[in-house]
């Protein structure tokens, strides 16, 4: 009976103009976020006098649909709901054509927005579609207000350089104004703040903003080694306002700062003839072509504080730093092991980059099969003329199916794959088992602190592991 009123309605609308208005064909769901809601909400209004069906809806994998009715009675409307499920980063677009029962041509209903972040499970979202208990959400937004201070008299620091990570790249930075503050437009998640002011020791740390947090205090404490300067009679005014400056000019800012925090003392005790070089030399003739795989712990411990920030800080740094004819592997281990990234030329360093930016901290730590299946990547590029290293990256002693990794380490240093363990912000009682495991693999343990560490340990590994000699 369904299918003749279906028949019955087509062969009428032959007959009359299409009785049905979509309030929209054009849907922008704007920048999408691991929490945001992906889905947006269409009025369908029948205009007519008679019944109207939806017959078909042909849309992309990515795209599920859910309507509010499944007849359009007259003078009547019902919700149409869309919902997305992107699984890359990045700018979409779909199309999604809907057949009525009065309109022989379909309704092209264009999605569109842009993927900041990655849901953690990018396939939870295609089971089904939000009911409409649920209304469509853009993500909240808080005009967040940052503030550097003198941390003995509170007074505000005026020209204070304020510069933000998220998700380990410099995302901005701002000169403060008279009030020593700058606004900021922030959504929910996790920063990281470095400021720094003329004659104060500069001050990073990890805050995570809600959307209930308005205000953030930097208190600088002031270095008593810098002279204190006389007075200047005819003193540049200090601008009311603040000033922002671009994610390039932030880089340019911390590499400034951190320069003068980073130390050489590792090398000068290892390879005496490598501390002649500069620190950030990493010529051909000097250093071998380098094989690097990375097994990276994104178990859920990596959420606390601005563990998971370093550790993506540190690889983007040392992205920067490598040549063409060094080679890079992602491996991840949490319940699991997977390769995020295949031996890829570090020709391709936006590509690295943005597989880095997709890790998110889940589950628990499966130490062991993350090092074996990092061996078996660092194989595939294997060379007596290149530097094979496997690396890992994690907060903490390797906790499940990680018995036996001694073994695997000891076994393939013989093959000349060195072993080295990165310790992010580490308890002292896990360093000394992550030492004995470097040892292992002829490699070194490299503790991963603050930006300093991130942004300078990590490349004076490779340094080391890769030295031709003089």
């Amino acid at each position: 009976m369904q299918k003749i009123l279906f028949l019955l309605a087509i062969f009428t609308s032959l007959c009359t103009q299409a009785q049905t208005v979509f309030s929209t064909q054009n849907l922008d769901l704007g920048e999408l976020y691991a929490g945001s809601e992906r889905f947006g909400d269409i009025l369908i209004t029948n205009q007519g006098k008679q019944k109207a069906y939806i017959l078909r809806v042909e849309k992309p994998t990515d795209v599920v649909y859910l309507a509010s009715s499944d007849v359009l009675l007259p003078d009547s409307s019902f919700s149409f709901r869309l919902q997305v499920n992107p699984t890359k980063k990045g700018a979409f677009s779909y199309d999604v054509k809907v057949y009525t029962s009065d309109n022989m041509n379909p309704v092209n209903i264009r999605i569109s927005g842009t993927v900041k972040e990655l849901t953690e499970n990018t396939m939870a979202g295609l089971m089904s579609c939000p009911d409409f208990g649920s209304e469509p959400s853009r993500v909240q937004t808080t005009e967040l207000t940052i503030i550097t201070v003198d941390e003995n008299t509170r007074q505000p620091l005026a020209k204070s350089t304020v510069t933000i990570i998220r998700n380990g790249t410099p995302a901005g930075a701002w000169i403060t104004g008279k009030k020593g503050s700058f606004q900021q437009e922030s959504i929910p998640g996790y920063f990281y703040f470095f400021a720094s002011h003329d004659g104060y020791f500069p001050k990073e740390a990890g805050v995570y903003v809600g959307p209930k947090i308005k205000e953030i205090t930097i208190p600088l404490r002031m270095d008593p080694t810098m002279c204190i300067p006389f007075p200047n009679p005819n003193p540049e005014p200090i601008p009311e306002e603040p000033q922002e400056l671009t994610a390039e000019t932030a880089e340019i800012i911390i590499d400034q700062q951190l320069d003068n925090q980073q130390s050489d003392s590792v090398i000068k005790q290892t390879i005496p003839e490598l501390a002649q070089l500069p620190p950030n030399s990493f010529e051909s003739e000097h250093f071998k072509p380098v094989n690097v795989v990375f097994v990276l712990d994104v178990s859920s411990s990596m959420k606390l504080g601005e563990k998971m920030d370093l550790m993506k800080y540190s690889l983007n740094q040392l992205v920067d730093e490598m040549r063409p004819e060094d080679h890079i592997s992602l491996v991840t281990y949490s319940d699991g092991a997977s390769v995020l990234l295949a031996p890829t030329a570090c020709t391709q360093q936006e590509a690295i980059k943005a597989k880095v930016a997709e890790l998110k901290p889940h589950g628990m730590t499966a130490g062991g099969k993350g090092i074996k299946l990092g061996y078996k990547q660092a194989l595939l590029q294997l060379s007596p003329d290149k530097a094979n290293m496997v690396i890992i990256i994690t907060d903490g002693a390797f906790n499940k199916s990680s018995d036996d990794y001694q073994k695997t380490v000891r076994k393939y240093a013989k093959k000349g794959i060195i072993f080295s363990v990165v310790g992010i912000q580490n308890r002292p009682n896990d360093q000394r088992a992550m030492e004995e495991a470097a040892e292992f693999g002829k490699g070194r343990y490299i503790p991963i602190n603050k930006l300093s560490d991130a942004q300078y340990n990590l490349l004076q590994e490779i340094r080391i592991a890769s030295f031709r000699g003089i």
